[in-house]
């Protein structure tokens, strides 16, 4: 159904010296843009792939909050919405000094691929060195249930949630 690909970028730091890392994870979806797009500005679409909930406006200055798994939520803002191309959000961990709200900015883009499919490509930059990894791994789980769940499919029930 998908095809997933990864990768670690950036120098050594921390997203307190205005550098950190940087991850890429790339997606093809077999859903045109205009129907993933909904996927990550509806927040009873967004709901179906990421976390527990979901509190979002999404337009530039809009609230950007959901909860991963009951315990654990992130929070932001919206800084573009292009629609059906390109979403940018901040993005950190409520209750975390390491990744603090609003800290580090994710980059989602949508391109038209072979037969009406879609190459989604997600940036996240400003994230301490020390936990990227677990950042490239958490997109990379989320962005396999956005691709079941943009078809139509269930992606079944989330791991991280209790």
């Amino acid at each position: 159904m998908s095809d997933a690909e990864s990768a670690i970028t950036g120098t050594p730091g921390g997203a307190e010296d205005g550098d950190g890392q940087e991850i890429v994870v790339s997606q093809h979806v077999a859903a045109p843009p205009e129907t993933l797009f909904d996927y990550l500005v509806d927040p009873a679409k967004m709901l179906r792939w990421l976390g527990v909930a979901v509190d979002i406006d999404p337009r530039p200055g809009g609230k950007f909050w959901f909860d991963a798994n009951g315990t654990d939520s992130a929070s932001g803002e919206y800084l573009e919405v292009d629609r059906p191309k390109k979403v940018v959000f901040t993005f950190g961990w409520d209750g975390s000094d390491a990744i603090p709200p609003g800290s580090t900015t994710v980059t989602i883009t949508l391109a038209t691929a072979q037969d009406n499919t879609t190459d989604l490509e997600l940036r996240h930059t400003g994230l301490p060195v020390a936990l990227s990894g677990d950042h490239n791994d958490g997109w990379t789980y989320f962005l396999g249930r956005l691709a079941i769940a943009s078809t139509g499919e269930d992606p079944g029930p989330n791991r991280h949630a209790p």
